[in-house]
């Protein structure tokens, strides 16, 4: 299991509210979300010995971020939402550029997901996409190709955001367990900060970059002097990050 994973509970797997305030209207619609087979979110696992899961849900215009506590580790993982399938219910002038985002990703030995309010709003036909709601995706890179997919990712956010103010969000996952915003990784290489922060299932900790990425110095310097252009004209809405 690991973060951002679909946790599909089973009719004899119980579960515990970690809220124990919540409006009985609230639990009985999540209990029917289980019941439908809407999934659940893998999150990080900070409570020793406790497997911990997320779901969020929408009642009377009000969000509630729901954990819920599992006695054992469920049965049913799946891996996110492939971005792919996501696609037709983009605006429409940016479906045609993701698909070819996602095609581009894939021969770059990468699997490209989403979660957050655009996954939530899939599974659950809640309204949970609004105006200013980031397209989070997660980006599961195979190989060593980091450079090529963030300019990939850039280039995407550019258009999404020039085209239909989209912004996208999320992280780039590595070495299969990793998991580093790719904005803030992108930042940090260009202005030579030496950390970034990495989540795991059951930790965020400041690693090195050189360390993430496994880059020698030439590498670095190859990154920056191919991709200068590109990055630093959006040097002002990476910042905001």
């Amino acid at each position: 299991m690991q973060r951002h994973d679909l946790v599909y509970l089973q009719p004899h797997e119980s579960y515990d509210f970690m809220n124990a305030s919540l409006p009985l209207s609230v639990t009985m619609a999540v209990g029917k979300m289980i019941e439908s087979q809407q999934p659940l979110t893998a999150c990080r696992q900070d409570i020793a010995n406790v497997i911990k899961v997320a779901t969020s849900y929408i009642e009377d215009g009000r969000k509630y971020r729901l954990a819920l506590t599992l006695s054992k580790t469920p049965e049913i993982i799946k891996p996110p939402l492939a971005l792919e399938v996501l696609v037709p219910q983009l605006p429409k002038a940016i479906r045609e550029h993701t698909q070819k985002f996602i095609e581009r990703c894939s021969h770059l030995d990468c699997d490209v997901h989403v979660y957050g309010s655009f996954a939530n709003q899939y599974f659950t036909d809640l309204p949970f996409v609004k105006p200013t709601s980031d397209l989070d995706v997660l980006i599961v890179a195979h190989s060593n190709n980091i450079s090529q997919i963030l300019l990939e990712v850039e280039a995407l956010n550019l258009f999404a955001k020039s085209t239909v103010g989209l912004k996208i969000d999320g992280e780039i996952r590595l070495h299969g367990c990793n998991d580093i915003s790719f904005n803030e990784l992108i930042y940090a290489i260009m202005f030579d900060i030496p950390t970034v922060l990495v989540k795991t299932l059951c930790d965020i900790k400041l690693q090195k970059i050189d360390v993430s990425l496994g880059w020698n110095t030439d590498e670095f310097e190859h990154f920056i002097r191919s991709n200068k252009q590109t990055f630093i004209a959006h040097t002002g809405s990476l910042a905001a990050d």
